[in-house]
């Protein structure tokens, strides 16, 4: 899953982050038959995550996306009523 959009990061605790994004393929939106493959589309997702020891957060977003997509981050995806 890739990440199309951050929409905000909150730093929790010390070095725990909560962020919330939007992530490309993360809910079904068709589920497929016989003929055709499901397919899949954007929603919006949460994830946490620490930091190391010294690390810090990038301050550009394109980098900080692609830091985010390394961690391999297990998304949960929000509900469709969630205030966006």
């Amino acid at each position: 899953m890739s990440i199309l959009e951050i929409k905000s990061i909150e730093k929790i605790e010390d070095d725990y982050y909560q962020v919330i994004a939007l992530i490309e393929d993360s809910v079904m939106v068709f589920p497929g038959n016989m003929i055709d493959p499901p397919e899949y589309g954007e929603a919006f997702c949460e994830a946490s995550f620490y930091l190391e020891d010294g690390e810090e957060l990038p301050e550009n977003e394109q980098e900080l996306i692609r830091y985010l997509e390394k961690l391999d981050l297990d998304w949960q995806t929000l509900p469709k009523d969630w205030d966006y």
